[in-house]
């Protein structure tokens, strides 16, 4: 039979308890039983050391212990009946409650002489005792007469051994312990399946909602009810829960842009080819070049597709080699410096003098400085600047790196598009073209990332934008392969 969770965490909580407090329990009854014990045994030498000046007088006056069984069982009658010369002046002199606080009426008298013998006992009828000299020696208290020892005297209780009215207190003791455990066990095992039961309402919320994700439920959440690790792990639920439904999302989006950017040229060419076929259109250089561009386009779009999904598994393969960043700075802005004259907008770059090694594919970063450049021309209206700058900033970690900077005075990005602007696809309305396909920026970060670097973006609508990249820099100058 299939057990719930709550019922085996009870299960658990209770068998601790139970276990725990049979083991309390089982402690407190050796320890209070033994420090009771030893309390009565001290108690009884106690009260043997304040009653053997009794017996010291009485071998004192007879000069034997002659008849000392009289005095002996005149210890269980009244105080006072007792003759007065077998009986202390400070004795004799107190009330019945005060001498009964002395020696106990209910105690069990021993008198032994110097070689252990018993010469009399206040409970004749009682069990014979044998006593060895070491516990004659411990518990008894020796009966002096001028400095010669004449006897032992021992109160039963000075032994240990515990009377009819001790045993009934220890037992009560005992159970009330018993008790106070059972108490204590219930109290427990109704807090355990509370406490279960507040441990597990987190996790079964947290298992529903798993159950509405595999539906397709992905807008779905789980309230975080503290900051302990259940709480951690709703956050955690929550965001995943939160970046699945963006990539669906993204992944939908993607999917309509896809189909957008694909139905364009695929309709241009298809009503250009009926053309050609029906005889409408003469195949002329012109129209030949117009389904090139369209051809062009969908090659590019498929070349960016297939770069981003290498990149995603992890099989883009980068031909590495040690290069001089600065180099292929220049390379890229003699390329773009002919698109920039047309459009009417400066471009200046300031490259240190001493050269900027990294390792690196030369290709994927000219691919990467030629989007950020074409780019910032494509946004920067006439008579615009556009600044490209390398540098090496120091780091906390010491690590050199290569950091290039790409600035320009163009209509810049809105801030609500900032967050999204290396997502797939993403194109603001204030960045669309007809030739964009939206990759771009998402290639360019996947790019970078690929080579160990970083990329961002900090823009101000109206007055420009800067895009920032940073590449790990090799420490010594080695020598290698320029400009690609």
């Amino acid at each position: 039979m299939k057990s719930s969770l709550s019922t085996r965490l009870t299960l658990s909580l209770l068998l601790a308890i139970v276990v725990t407090a049979l083991l309390v329990m089982a402690l407190s009854n050796i320890i209070i039983r033994n420090r009771f014990v030893v309390l009565v045994a001290y108690s009884g030498q106690r009260a043997a050391q304040r009653l053997a000046p009794v017996f010291s007088r009485y071998y004192a006056l007879t000069g034997s212990w002659e008849g000392v069984g009289q005095l002996v069982a005149l210890y269980k009658s009244e105080a006072e009946n007792m003759p007065a010369i077998m009986m202390q002046p400070a004795l004799r002199d107190r009330t019945e409650d005060e001498r009964r606080t002395i020696v106990p009426a209910d105690e069990r008298l021993l008198l032994l002489d110097t070689e252990g013998n018993v010469l009399a006992d206040s409970e004749p009828s009682a069990d014979k005792l044998a006593l060895v000299p070491k516990t004659i020696a411990r518990s008894g208290v020796r009966v002096m007469v001028d400095g010669e020892h004449v006897g032992t005297l021992i109160v039963m209780s000075g032994l240990g051994q515990l009377n009819a009215y001790q045993t009934a207190f220890l037992r009560q003791v005992m159970l009330f312990l018993l008790i106070a455990t059972l108490i204590v066990a219930l109290v427990g095992v109704w807090l355990g399946k509370w406490q279960a039961q507040r441990i597990l309402a987190p996790i079964k919320a947290l298992s529903r909602a798993t159950q509405q994700i595999a539906q397709g439920d992905l807008s779905h959440r789980i309230p975080v009810s503290g900051d302990d690790e259940l709480g951690e792990l709703a956050v955690a639920f929550n965001t995943m829960a939160g970046d699945l439904e963006h990539q669906q999302e993204l992944r939908r989006r993607a999917m309509n842009d896809i189909a957008h950017e694909l139905r364009t040229p695929l309709s241009v060419l298809q009503i250009e080819m009926e053309s050609l076929e029906d005889g409408i259109t003469e195949p002329t250089p012109e129209v030949i070049s117009g389904l090139q561009v369209e051809l062009g386009r969908l090659n590019h779009l498929v070349e960016d597709l297939r770069v981003l999904a290498l990149t995603d598994a992890g099989e883009l393969h980068l031909e590495w080699a040690t290069l001089d960043l600065g180099g292929l700075v220049y390379s890229m802005l003699d390329r773009v410096r002919s698109s920039a004259r047309e459009k009417g907008v400066t471009l200046s770059a300031k490259i240190p003098e001493t050269p900027v090694f990294i390792e690196g594919d030369a290709r994927r970063l000219s691919q990467v400085l030629l989007n950020l450049l074409s780019n910032a021309i494509q946004h920067t209206p006439a008579r615009g600047n556009i600044a490209v700058t390398l540098a090496q900033p120091a780091t906390e970690t010491g690590q050199p790196v290569a950091q290039v900077t790409v600035q320009d005075t163009g209509e810049g990005i809105p801030a609500e598009h900032l967050p999204h602007i290396f997502e797939r696809f993403y194109r603001p309305a204030v960045a669309r073209s007809p030739r964009g396909t939206g990759l771009g920026l998402s290639i360019a970060k996947s790019l970078v990332e690929a080579h160990g670097g970083h990329i961002s973006v900090v823009s101000v609508e109206g007055m420009g934008s800067t895009f920032t990249f940073t590449l790990p820099a090799k420490r010594s100058h080695a020598t290698g392969s320029g400009v690609s």
